[in-house]
């Protein structure tokens, strides 16, 4: 029996429902109360009811673990807490619809109302996409292969962070986490560019804190709808109490597409990717035939990905196979390359370790065709990549507790995922947030070394 058919108790949310998630509030809240404010996973983003709790879920399946997903931003909701006057801002598919509205809304008399208006595809874009940062953003000349794919934007060096808004708002997961913004994070260290021209987003590590343990969430300024991105990372954040993820994420959740690329919790050793979505998007009973990666298995239909019908299950894809693709087995090869082609064939993601990254990569000419089998494939068939996602920008988090990862159920099972012990049993404490407020020292492998991350566009896949 696979460890994603284990059954395990469902877990118990508790939060009251609000109307619209809040885009960017003018203040945080204290982290104390971050537990209250944000719809359980049962509740759709427009405060109603998506159907009752089931008795059981999987564990496996991040829904019941996740709740919110993180945050959602509804580019047609007005942030409820910024008082009286509006802005009505209208981007297209070229222009940053996460950082206008995350800087219309920095006066304090001020709110925004975003409309993120592109129906085009990325491919609508010049390949010599002007660079908006500094050299390392620019786009590269057309590869002398027979690659498809041309490089439109790189993340990386000392220029990284040039290309992020920071968020600092209360995490929308509950988490005992309190995000840190850019000033705070760099005076703080938390953010860095090591010797080797990598970016650090590291945890404090103060041995005891209040309320919440600082950390970094950080969301891409480029907005796109199909493409490919590609990362490399050397390190990523684990252990207990640890809830990283590296995703992607358009408006109007769930309508606008959520994809989780790199996510998983606690001494996880296994990815997990993951789809959600609006109604209608499902897959193929074959779906396993065609991926490394298992279907996950829940309470509701595993191949609806629809957050509505499944209670925010989604459709989830475990990783089993490859060994050092998660946690501290993937820190102990130095990491490796994440890659995440959204396209007309559909959304297909794929690792590879440090000593088995293609040339075609390295030298940015990639050809996804020639890469073998994904570690997890989400065809077209039944789900219109350009309907269901559009109007994406990336993000980089690293949360502590929250919904999944300090879940009672979660926090005292094992057995799954490639952890073999329970986190209370590893740690001595009883509860995620206790451990995390208490033991900073615990927190200095919670830490991502990103070396880069790249776009590139296709007139003729997307």
């Amino acid at each position: 029996m696979h460890l994603t058919k284990v059954i395990l108790p469902a877990l118990t949310l508790s939060a009251a429902a609000v109307s619209a998630v809040h885009l960017n509030p003018l203040s945080k809240r204290s982290p104390a109360k971050a537990q209250h404010g944000v719809e359980p996973a049962h509740v759709k983003r427009d405060g109603h009811a998506a159907g009752a709790h089931k008795a059981k879920a999987k564990r496996l399946v991040k829904k019941k673990k996740r709740a919110t997903c993180q945050v959602k931003f509804n580019a047609t909701s007005v942030a409820t807490e910024i008082p009286t006057a509006s802005v009505t801002t209208s981007l297209d598919n070229q222009q940053n619809w996460a950082n206008a509205t995350s800087t219309a809304t920095g006066a304090a008399t001020d709110s925004v109302t975003a409309t993120a208006s592109s129906t085009t595809e990325w491919a609508s874009e010049s390949v010599s996409a002007t660079a908006t940062s500094s050299e390392s953003t620019s786009a590269s000349a057309a590869p002398s292969s027979s690659s498809t794919w041309q490089k439109v934007e790189e993340w990386s060096g000392n220029s990284f962070f040039d290309n992020v808004n920071f968020w600092e708002w209360n995490d929308p997961t509950h988490g005992t986490v309190d995000y840190l913004n850019a000033g705070d994070a760099w005076n703080s260290g938390l953010i860095s560019i090591n010797s080797a021209g990598r970016a650090v987003m590291a945890v404090d590590t103060t041995e005891v804190v209040s309320g919440g343990r600082k950390s970094i969430r950080i969301h891409g300024n480029r907005v796109f709808t199909g493409g490919l991105v590609i990362m490399d990372a050397w390190h990523m954040p684990t252990g207990c109490g640890s809830w990283p993820a590296w995703w992607q994420n358009g408006p109007n959740w769930p309508e606008g597409g959520e994809i989780d690329i790199l996510e998983g919790v606690n001494d996880f050793s296994q990815n997990q990717v993951s789809l959600h979505t609006g109604q209608g998007c499902t897959m193929p009973s074959n779906l396993n035939d065609n991926q490394l990666g298992d279907l996950t298995t829940g309470s509701y239909d595993s191949y609806d990905c629809s957050s509505v019908n499944t209670s925010n299950q989604g459709c989830g894809v475990r990783d089993e196979v490859n060994a050092n693709a998660y946690g501290a087995p993937f820190n102990s090869i130095n990491g490796g390359v994440y890659a995440l082609r959204w396209s007309k064939a559909g959304i297909t993601a794929w690792f590879f370790p440090r000593t088995s990254i293609p040339s075609d990569i390295t030298n940015d000419a990639p050809e996804p065709s020639g890469w073998g089998t994904p570690v997890a494939h989400f065809p077209s068939d039944n789900c219109d990549p350009y309907k269901f996602f559009y109007d994406h920008f990336n993000i980089f988090d690293t949360t502590l507790c929250g919904d999944w990862a300090g879940a009672d159920g979660v926090w005292n099972y094992a057995g799954y995922a490639g952890q073999d012990q329970s986190c209370a049993a590893i740690t001595g404490y009883s509860t995620c947030s206790e451990y995390v407020l208490n033991k900073g020292s615990a927190f200095a492998d919670a830490y991502w070394e990103v070396s880069y991350v790249k776009y590139f566009n296709s007139t003729t896949e997307v």
